[in-house]
């Protein structure tokens, strides 16, 4: 049976509201501020044609997963295709994570209009009047809507926010690489998802990435610099010993490492490679893990590897386009 993991991936994905009331879309506002991603239609059919360009289909399509020796000693199992790659995908951002439409709207339900994108892959959300409440728990039952929320409802607003953000993990989380045995394994530990919660608030980051070649995570601030940052329980410890002792690579690094005084980048390279530069980074303990250490460290952009358009030039394209 293949043990499938999946590391973790984070990126502000696209959430759509319809209502044709602008003075609930404007309260809405208030909660949900960015209108890169915080998209708000008063007209259902202008929403369905954005929300079917671009929401995925249920039926997605994962490569299979190989087995490759990218390190001397290392073996790594990881998805092959670069059609899977979401770092590659400009338009992931514009992606839809959820769709929040309001129950009672004119010529067009709500539950008509989220039967009409049930074979899309995003959350479905129903805000609903007092009145439409059995409607609502019936389309609940039917899978036609994730949640259903009453307008009225004084939590209503802050129970949207946690769902929202809860699909746009989820939406996110089923984009990024898929692995296979102990690659990125230590990652997804919840003792070291709290670690990179931690770097993401100290940091302002704003989207994170796993990435399977270098069993590392490579992560852009809100300015679009980029970083990395790394997780290596005690075997991650032990394997890229032995690779730098293998290569006759430096004796002090070496000592450096036994006694985890020092953790070396070795990005773009999953591991030590003789005559390639590297850096060094005080490790930093995982908490509640034994002998399990994370480091952060910024990179040049020259260094990231491929071509991507990060969250801060396509938000910057997207405000440009609106206002010429």
């Amino acid at each position: 049976m293949n043990n499938f993991i999946r590391p973790p991936v984070s990126y502000p994905a696209s959430v759509v509201f319809v209502d044709d009331s602008d003075s609930y879309l404007d309260a809405l506002r208030r909660f949900f501020p960015d209108i890169s991603t915080n998209l708000f239609f008063t007209r259902p059919q202008t929403a369905l044609t954005f929300i079917r360009k671009h929401a995925r289909e249920h039926s997605l399509v994962f490569a299979p997963a190989s087995a490759g020796l990218s390190e001397v000693g290392l073996e790594r199992f990881v998805e092959t295709s670069a059609e899977r790659d979401v770092l590659a995908r400009n338009a992931r951002f514009s992606e839809v994570a959820a769709v929040v439409v309001d129950y009672d709207m004119p010529g067009l339900s709500g539950v008509e209009f989220l039967s009409s994108i049930s074979n899309l892959r995003c959350a479905k959300v129903l805000l609903t009047g007092v009145a439409d409440e059995t409607v609502a728990v019936k389309a609940f039952n039917a899978g036609i809507v994730d949640l259903y929320l009453r307008k009225t409802d004084a939590d209503s607003a802050n129970r949207l926010v946690h769902f929202l953000k809860d699909a746009r993990n989820r939406h996110c989380s089923e984009a990024g690489w898929l692995g296979l045995g102990e690659n990125g394994l230590t990652y997804c530990d919840p003792r070291t998802r709290k670690a990179i919660d931690t770097v993401v608030a100290a940091e302002n980051i704003v989207e994170y990435y796993w990435r399977p070649e270098q069993n590392a995570i490579l992560m852009f601030d809100r300015a679009g610099k980029p970083s990395v940052f790394l997780a290596w329980a005690e075997n991650d410890w032990i394997a890229q010993a032995e690779i730098v002792a293998d290569e006759s690579g430096p004796a002090d690094l070496l000592r450096r490492m036994a006694v985890r005084e020092s953790m070396p980048v070795f990005w773009p390279h999953l591991a030590y490679r003789p005559g390639t530069n590297y850096r060094t980074v005080t490790p930093q303990s995982i908490p509640g893990w034994d002998d399990a250490f994370y480091c952060w460290s910024r990179i040049d952009s020259a260094d990231v590897g491929l071509s991507t358009q990060t969250f801060s030039q396509w938000r910057s394209d997207r405000i440009q386009q609106t206002h010429s």
